[in-house]
């Protein structure tokens, strides 16, 4: 079991012992967890965590200025490192990082940005490691890109940015070159990191990158085969909607067999809680949402997961992204239909959407297992978070942290007496109306 407090800093220690110390699950309404969850200062922000972050690192700040003098000095201090290191970037960018009003989202030219931080910092891989899990909140090296890989090999090799660019261009010269070889086999992102780990010459680099150039910009394969793995498991199949259809055809449900009995068992996880919750034969407990729902569909498995379904929004009308009573870094890409059918169309459009999805699945996984093992999934909080760590790592992601407060959201469930009700009741709550929601 990973110990959360190991190599944990202030912050990180701060917020796992105030984690501890919070018990709001016996509240009917969850308003108190939902109160914590949209005030960003019970999270370290980008700009703060970035501030901390150069105050380890040689800036020394001055008590008693006013807010816009200290973005400056800040901004002036990183904007120098950079230009120390002759690494080209907007002073504008910086600013915009320390006064908050830009938290750089994980599209490719930030997580370049944040890749040049690191170097102008001077930063080594574990620095580089905490800086993109704990402050950037997102995945360090991707190194099925090749510049990633370019990236990764010179941090720890501890190689400055120029010469980052330079092998970045030789290596681009390779993947487009025709002539160079081609495998046509997949190799996976730990099978790169594992080969590459040891390199410590250009040479070595260049010439794993000529040899296996198909593998590279294949992303996220082992986490879409662990995210088609839970789907599979817990989604409806097209068989199990055509046998509950001819139950209800029949109304053979009214005298079930032993056999339905045993095909039910085998039926995606959201058939079978919701056949426990009533909600597919019980004519007093199908809503209208519900009625005529096929229970194979993305939509009908996140009704039951959430037990409602989200709010999509149509037009200026109330939507959950828009919404919902939760910080932004939550609702950012947050599983829903939308997202799952986007995922499912292109899993490379948001890796951030991808663990999102792994996490939600993951949960209600081990909920309805322990569940089904007549057990309170929340008495068993060090599995939960190793058994996710474990999904997580193998597919290149960070692991549960609690400073993130997507993550926080469902170690803070795990944790409570019901952790799949507790879910449901804050979700439920977050979506109330905001004339009617009074925190």
């Amino acid at each position: 079991m990973r110990d959360m407090y190991e190599d944990a800093g202030e912050f990180t220690t701060n917020m796992l012992n105030k984690f501890w110390d919070i018990n709001y699950e016996d509240s009917e309404n969850y308003n108190d967890v939902l109160k914590f969850l949209n005030q960003a200062e019970n999270f370290r922000t980008f700009n703060d965590g970035l501030t901390e972050f150069i105050k380890k690192h040689g800036y020394v700040e001055e008590d008693g200025l006013n807010e816009k003098t200290y973005i400056k000095k800040r901004t002036d201090f990183l904007y120098n490192k950079f230009k120390e290191q002759n690494i080209s970037i907007s002073k504008a960018t910086l600013e915009n990082y320390f006064s908050g009003e830009t938290r750089p989202d994980t599209k490719k030219a930030n997580r370049t940005n944040v890749f040049k931080l690191c170097f102008a910092m001077g930063l080594n891989l574990e620095e580089t490691n905490d800086f993109f899990t704990k402050i950037y909140l997102d995945r360090t090296f991707n190194v099925k890109n090749v510049h990633e890989l370019v990236y990764y090999f010179c941090i720890k090799n501890n190689k400055n940015y120029t010469y980052a660019t330079d092998l970045i261009e030789k290596a681009e010269e390779l993947l487009n070159n025709n002539s160079s070889k081609n495998t046509n086999s997949q190799v996976y992102t730990s099978s790169i990191r594992e080969e590459t780990d040891f390199f410590t010459t250009e040479e070595e680099l260049m010439r794993y990158i000529e040899n296996n150039k198909d593998s590279f910009n294949r992303y996220n394969v082992t986490a879409v085969e662990q995210f088609n793995k839970l789907l599979n498991r817990i989604q409806g199949s097209k068989e199990d909607r055509d046998f509950i259809n001819k139950l209800k055809k029949g109304k053979r449900y009214k005298n079930i067999t032993s056999e339905d009995e045993q095909y039910l068992k085998h039926c995606g996880l959201v058939i079978q809680d919701a056949i426990k919750q009533n909600i597919i034969f019980d004519t007093d407990t199908i809503s209208e949402y519900t009625a005529n729902k096929d229970v194979s569909s993305i939509d009908f498995m996140l009704f039951v997961i959430y037990n409602s379904p989200l709010p999509i929004g149509i037009e200026k009308t109330y939507s959950f992204a828009n919404n919902a009573h939760l910080l932004k870094l939550i609702k950012s890409n947050f599983p829903s239909k939308h997202i799952f059918s986007k995922i499912k169309k292109d899993p490379l459009f948001s890796f951030e959407a991808l663990r999102k999805a792994i996490i939600l699945l993951g949960f209600y996984e081990f909920c309805f297992d322990a569940e089904q093992q007549g057990e309170n999934a929340g008495e068993y909080f060090d599995e939960f978070v190793e058994q996710m760590d474990d999904i997580l790592t193998s597919c290149g992601m960070g692991p549960l942290y609690i400073g993130n407060p997507y993550d926080w959201l469902f170690l803070f469930c795990i944790k409570s007496n019901q952790p799949l009700n507790t879910f449901r009741g804050i979700i439920d709550e977050a979506c109330i109306l905001e004339e009617n929601f009074n925190i």
